[in-house]
């Protein structure tokens, strides 16, 4: 993929898994942003990781069995997953795997992070 001239968007992803349909709309903000070639860096903020989770029941957000989109990512483009390290922490306790896996970030360092990119969406 050519290497977009017009920088990084970053997304802000909020909504824990299986709740509601959200999880699927930021998946979906995500496939859009990319589909614009622009590189793009995804902030899963606290329970949020979840949505990462390998044996996360997809059901709740209306997807098929077995669904992991998350993890196709990467190939569609330049893609980099941040989450709360506190939060990685829990997952890896939990015996939770992840896809990705996302890169870890303090809170304070994940916020001065994200606003080094062009664009931040709050999802």
């Amino acid at each position: 993929m050519v290497e977009s001239s017009t920088g990084r968007i970053g997304l802000l992803v909020r909504s824990a898994p299986g709740a509601s349909r959200e999880s699927r709309a930021d998946l979906d903000v995500a496939l859009a942003a990319l589909s614009l070639d622009r590189q793009i860096d995804v902030y899963f903020i606290g329970a949020a990781v979840l949505q990462l989770a390998r044996n996360l029941d997809s059901a709740a957000a209306q997807l098929p069995p077995g669904y992991k989109a998350w993890a196709a990512l990467h190939d569609l483009g330049d893609v980099r997953l941040f989450a709360e390290s506190s939060w990685l922490a829990r997952c890896s306790a939990g015996d939770n795997d992840l896809i990705g896996p996302p890169t870890g970030l303090g809170s304070a360092q994940m916020a001065l992070h994200w606003r080094s990119c062009n664009a931040v969406w709050s999802l």
